[in-house]
């Protein structure tokens, strides 16, 4: 279990409640909702009492006018890919603690379940005013507090143990950049070939550590109250100097080097770097798909290149037809041979509908910008999905979950489709959320116990891909003893084994 505030993206804007809420509940398209909670709503705990319970809280905010930034305080409560459902009197009591651990207690909150993706979580949009003093409160060093939790509730509930401080703590960015591309981050890269291999101790001035970080590109340059490491190239490319570890805070190398002496300018450094950064998969693997994606990105970039050069074109010839037009219209009128009075009345005339004929333009122009040619691959983790999605073996070994829950696996490529199938997550793959609490996870030739492996759970599973696989022998997967119960239950029903395999 992991429990991690989000952060706004601008923490000036105003209270987020009304536009927090609903993406929890549906998203940008449907609804996602599969649990819902109201904490201190009196009244209002059925989910369609959501939105006065919106209206109710953003009130109350509105009683504190001091306040001028964020009043909302959104927690995502994450689970591992392979725990069970819990039950919702369960998940009432994780949200009601985890709140506590902020002391957010006594205020209002709105708690959520989303089970579409591999792992289940919690989204908890709490607001911070409180409902008697009207005082905001911040919560003040609640990480160590969630991990202490998360911790309890992990032996509490029997769930999978998490690694809650396995490598080095990135920024809040940097952890949304790897997320969500899939790519390697600057600061995780700086830290990697930069922090891990540079000897500090054999450095004896600032000058000769400017020097060494020159071959990477990078500059060591005043932020703040402290350092950061910005590419010389790419001014935007930046992370604090203590991301690279410990020793490279601004306190440690001030005491080692004495006062901070500032290094060569950007271009200098950007001509004589070595080894820049340049964006990579986390995963390395030397299969070719990271080139195909480059390629793609090319082909895509090229398009939309000519697009917008033929859309500029196509743009300019429409406005210059629209002059010509009423150009010549105008040149009609005057040399028509009809009193002054008259031609006035006609030009009034075109000049309205000159009017209303660039508005007509304007509307369709707009239109012609807003058109979506979907040529473009999408982020790498976009690409790797949809690779998957179509049953290429090189992403799917990319994406492959390292679980060690029951699974079938089928060798042919042919398999019926299944009628209820769910949305495609990040990793290609779509997680079906049955009865109890049971969740399987299907690949492009695989179905996976996701949980407890219950003998209602393996029937479950037996069950999915007898009518995903059909009559084609399957591969078993999973602990010994696991795997005898389920070929058991496979035999029950009809389901024909090839190989029996241990995780």
């Amino acid at each position: 279990m992991i429990i991690t505030p989000k952060q706004p993206r601008n923490a000036k804007t105003r209270s987020s409640l009304s536009r927090l809420v609903p993406y929890m509940l549906r998203g940008k398209s449907e609804e996602r909702c599969t649990w819902y909670m109201a904490g201190n709503l009196p009244g209002l705990h059925r989910r369609e009492d959501a939105g006065l319970a919106v209206d109710v809280m953003e009130l109350l905010q509105d009683g504190n006018r001091r306040a001028k930034g964020n009043k909302a305080y959104h927690l995502v409560i994450s689970f591992h890919p392979n725990d069970r459902s819990l039950t919702p009197a369960e998940l009432q009591d994780v949200v009601r603690r985890t709140v506590d651990a902020a002391g957010l207690g006594e205020h209002q909150y709105i708690a959520v379940r989303h089970s579409e993706q591999e792992h289940e979580h919690l989204h908890v949009a709490v607001n911070q005013i409180h409902p008697e003093t009207l005082k905001i409160h911040h919560p003040y060093k609640a990480i160590p507090a969630y991990q202490a939790l998360a911790r309890i509730l992990e032996e509490e509930l029997e769930l999978h143990r998490v690694d809650r401080v396995k490598g080095h703590a990135q920024s809040h960015r940097a952890r949304d950049f790897e997320a969500h591309q899939g790519l390697e981050s600057f600061s995780g890269w700086a830290r990697r070939t930069i922090g891990n291999a540079t000897e500090l101790d054999r450095i004896g001035s600032w000058e000769h550590l400017h020097q060494e970080l020159k071959r990477f590109g990078v500059r060591l340059v005043r932020r703040g109250n402290g350092l950061a490491v910005v590419d010389a190239s790419r001014p935007k490319l930046a992370c604090k100097a203590s991301a690279l570890g410990r020793r490279w805070s601004k306190e440690r190398l001030c005491e080692q080097y004495g006062e901070f002496v500032p290094g060569p300018g950007s271009a200098q450094v950007a001509r004589e770097q070595v080894n820049p950064y340049v964006e990579r998969p986390l995963q390395s693997r030397d299969d070719g798909l990271w080139f195909e994606y480059q390629d793609t990105l090319c082909a895509a970039r090229t398009r939309r290149a000519e697009q917008r050069e033929a859309l500029t074109r196509k743009v300019d010839d429409a406005g210059t037809t629209h002059r010509r037009q009423f150009k010549l219209r105008h040149h009609a009128i005057a040399a028509m041979p009809i009193p002054p009075q008259e031609k006035r009345k006609h030009y009034k005339t075109l000049s309205l509908q000159r009017k209303a004929a660039e508005r007509s333009l304007k509307a369709k122009i707009r239109g012609w910008r807003t058109m979506s040619v979907g040529t473009h691959p999408g982020s790498w983790k976009q690409f790797l999905a949809a690779q998957a999605a179509r049953g290429d073996r090189r992403a799917i070994r990319r994406l492959a979950d390292r679980s060690r829950g029951a699974a079938i696996l089928s060798d042919s490529r042919q398999g019926r489709t299944l009628s209820s199938r769910g949305l495609q997550t990040s990793r290609g793959s779509t997680v079906h959320n049955l009865a109890k609490g049971i969740r399987l996870r299907e690949s492009a030739r695989s179905i996976e116990l996701l949980g407890q492996a219950s003998d209602e759970a393996l029937g479950q599973l037996v069950k999915v891909a007898r009518e995903r696989f059909g009559p084609t022998p399957v591969k078993l997967l999973g602990r010994r003893d696991v795997q005898r119960r389920l070929a058991n239950i496979a035999l029950e029903q009809g389901l024909e084994i090839s190989q029996e395999r241990e995780r």
